[in-house]
């Protein structure tokens, strides 16, 4: 996917993954939510998250609600809080944010 966001494009495509949370993956499913952190080239984070009908990514469609999804910009703060709530392997976490972790 890809979003200009203030002038800035971002693209899932050729941006680093860093973190994956995929909860329920079948599309299928109203509940189902993939959210995905990355990091740009500029060091930029940003998520890119999809989800069903009865999910926070849902968009308004004929008075309902569809699938949907977007690119929510990051600080490294709440990216590392995005990873902790979401309970992402320590070393992914260590690895990418060890100056912002006490040790």
């Amino acid at each position: 996917m890809k979003r200009v966001i203030d002038r800035q494009l971002y693209d899932t495509k050729s941006a680093e993954q860093i973190a994956r949370y995929a909860p329920i993956t079948d599309r299928g499913d109203f509940h189902h939510q993939i959210e995905t952190l990355y990091k740009s080239d500029g060091g930029e984070f940003f998520l890119h998250a999809e989800g069903g009908p009865a999910t926070e990514y849902a968009e308004r469609c004929n008075g309902g609600k569809t699938s949907g999804e977007v690119i929510k910009l990051m600080d490294e703060d709440a990216a590392l809080d995005w990873c902790e709530e979401r309970s992402i392997d320590g070393e992914i976490i260590v690895a990418e944010f060890s100056h912002l972790i006490e040790i």
